[in-house]
């Protein structure tokens, strides 16, 4: 999957198990990690179907990335932020399914100041993500 026109103002966003699925989540969270560096990184979800297996995948790619993975379980969005300029994270990544129909879900990287990844930022990650891949 190629994320140059999927990466968008809100994270990436896609079909449920077609799109976003494990595998892509996995190198999502790999090429995401490997961007970041090292540090700790702020994770969370909403109560979407498959959210949680989504961000289990992600979690394992910045876990081997060598991200220390803290793990906010289910909260909004705005909340993750909070919690992720809080400790001090080099990052944060929130799977939800926000306002998108049931059968889709989006990823959302976020920088250390808690603002969502796009721009320039999201072509380095796009370009490390097509490597691995």
């Amino acid at each position: 999957m190629r994320l140059n026109n999927l990466f968008g103002t809100s994270g990436v966003r896609g079909l449920t198990d077609k799109e976003i699925n494990e595998e892509f989540c996995f190198n999502l969270g790999l090429a995401f990690g490997k961007f970041l560096g090292e540090g700790k990184v702020a994770v969370g979800r909403d109560n979407r179907p498959k959210a949680d297996k989504m961000l289990r995948a992600a979690k394992k790619g910045l876990v081997k990335a060598g991200l220390e993975v803290k793990d906010f379980g289910i909260l909004p969005s705005p909340e993750l932020s909070f919690h992720l300029v809080r400790i001090k994270a080099v990052g944060g990544m929130m799977v939800t399914g926000s306002h998108l129909p049931i059968g889709m879900l989006g990823v959302i990287p976020l920088l250390k100041d808690g603002t969502i990844v796009f721009g320039k930022v999201g072509q380095k990650i796009t370009e490390i993500y097509e490597k691995i891949s």
